[in-house]
C-alpha cells in the first residue's frame, strides 16, 4: 500500500460520508446506505462501533475488492456522484 492509494482511499471514503450525511433526511436514500453499510462494513466492524468513514477506510484496507465493489454498487445506485 502506498500513500497515494491510502489517499485515494480516504477520499472515496469522504465522498460517501458525505452524501450519507447530505441525504440522511431522505428515508429511501438512508435505508440504501445502511444497506450497504451492513453488507459491506459490519464484515470489519461488527459491532458497529467505528464510524462510517473509519469502517470504510478499513475495508478497503482489509479487502479492497469488496470496497471498490461497493463504491460500484453505490454508485450506480444514485448514491454517490461518479
Amino acid at each position: 500500500m502506498n500513500i497515494e492509494e491510502y489517499e485515494e482511499a480516504a477520499r472515496i471514503a469522504q465522498k460517501i460520508d458525505f452524501a450519507f450525511e447530505d441525504s440522511f433526511q431522505d428515508k429511501e436514500q438512508r435505508k440504501l446506505f445502511y444497506l450497504f453499510f451492513n453488507r459491506y462494513l459490519l464484515r470489519v466492524d461488527p459491532e458497529g462501533d467505528m464510524a462510517p468513514y473509519d469502517a470504510m477506510v478499513l475495508l478497503w484496507r482489509t479487502y479492497p475488492d469488496e470496497f471498490a465493489h461497493m463504491l460500484k454498487e453505490m454508485t450506480e445506485k444514485g448514491l454517490i456522484p461518479d
